[in-house]
């Protein structure tokens, strides 16, 4: 992996062909200053930040990236960059090209196929990644890299591809679960189903980072910028529940969480996921769980 500052432009071959890497290239800098760079087309890569605001223009439509969210941005798409804020850590994560096609062909075939054709690969579509995922791991993962990339040992530039690695399968593995939910939606062109997952994902990803407060369905579906009848429609083909029950499945599932890890007691539990009453956190936490959560704690 070669860690490298921000570059003036990004525009290989006139910003007409996407890029090719020869390996992975981390492009990190803590700016004091506004940095821009002009639309070209760009190579799969990873953009986030490490602290402030970015904006990054993806097929020109303008995604805010903040602390914890990471754009997923596909080969051919055109990218600009666009940080403002004087004080900002823009961070542009792009694979060895060649990377990307590797890893789908090795989850997509047996053992027996890999040996007799290891290099045998297509390109693959990844254009259901395609979107800002609200990812702390992910966000906190390409960190990590910036330490590893900084230094000069053979040991911490195995450990950077391997990582990088690890995070492109199971970036693909979402991408294949994202595929599959996607053809659930009852729309005859493909592009409308992957324009209906992308934004129902979304909406998804929010509830995810906002599950404590008070939340309508209003709320999400304007998220998705949707109709919130059209989008709860949509929202039950892709996941197979409500957002309802999503979202309370949700709030479960950490406040066990919180129950195996903390000694908080059950009232500020029930408090820190957003339930208002204790008796109704239990009684449903018993029917997802099988035990209330006085006795989960307690292992009985």
């Amino acid at each position: 992996m070669l860690i490298r500052p921000l570059p003036p432009s990004f525009n290989f071959d006139n910003g007409i062909l996407p890029p090719v890497y020869g390996d992975h290239f981390l492009f990190a800098e803590n700016l004091h200053r506004p940095y821009e760079c002009d639309e070209h087309t760009s190579g799969i890569g990873l953009l986030m930040t490490g602290k402030g605001k970015c904006n990054y223009y993806v097929n020109s439509a303008k995604n805010q990236v903040d602390a914890n969210k990471v754009f997923f941005i596909n080969r051919g798409s055109t990218l600009a960059v666009r940080a403002t804020e004087s004080e900002s850590a823009p961070v542009l994560l792009f694979f060895n090209s060649r990377l990307p096609d590797l890893v789908q062909y090795s989850l997509e075939f047996g053992d027996e196929v890999m040996l007799e054709k290891p290099f045998d690969n297509l390109p693959y579509d990844f254009s259901y990644l395609e979107r800002i995922h609200a990812d702390d791991n992910l966000h906190q993962t390409i960190l990590s890299l910036i330490d590893l990339g900084a230094s000069c040992s053979s040991f911490a530039s195995l450990t950077a591809d391997m990582t990088i690695r690890n995070l492109f399968e199971a970036l693909l593995l979402k991408n294949q679960d994202a595929y599959k939910r996607s053809q659930n939606i009852q729309a005859v062109k493909a592009s409308t189903r992957l324009e209906i997952f992308k934004r129902v994902a979304s909406a998804k990803d929010w509830m995810e980072q906002n599950y404590q407060t008070d939340i309508t369905l209003e709320d999400i579906s304007s998220i998705a910028a949707m109709n919130s009848q059209h989008f709860l429609r949509m929202f039950k083909q892709v996941y197979m529940i409500t957002p309802h029950q999503f979202l309370i499945d949700l709030k479960l599932k950490k406040a066990k969480e919180l129950l195996e890890t903390t000694p908080m007691p059950i009232n500020d539990v029930c408090q820190t996921i957003g339930f208002e009453s204790v008796f109704s956190f239990s009684v449903l936490f018993k029917n997802r769980f099988g035990t209330a959560p006085s006795y989960y704690r307690k292992g009985e």
